[in-house]
């Protein structure tokens, strides 16, 4: 999947077999991937953390695939960083992104 930042860098997004914690793009791009995409896939364990921590944004699925809603920027980025960095889920963590 490729996105465009405010910068209209065109970005090239991936989903890695594994997370990826710390990395320096991630705190140098300002959010651009949270505000890049419709929504993220929840677990249901990750859908009952994000209502307790206060999320308004969240879409339940009988169907099972339940998400967060993060078109137009979502809830949890402030100042271009991830509030909730330390309880993400899975999708962000594994999610990364690089320069076509």
């Amino acid at each position: 999947m490729t996105f465009l930042d405010r910068g209209k860098i065109k970005k090239h997004g991936m989903l890695l077999d594994r997370p990826v914690d710390n990395d320096s793009r991630c705190r140098e791009c300002g959010g651009a991937c949270c505000r890049a995409f419709i929504s993220v896939r929840l677990s249901w364990p990750e859908y009952e953390l994000l209502r307790e921590m206060g999320a308004t944004r969240l879409d339940f699925s009988l169907c099972g695939r339940h998400a967060l809603i993060i078109e137009n920027g979502c809830e949890f980025l402030s100042e271009g960083r991830c509030t909730i960095y330390l309880n993400r889920p899975e999708t962000c963590r594994r999610f990364y992104c690089k320069d076509d």
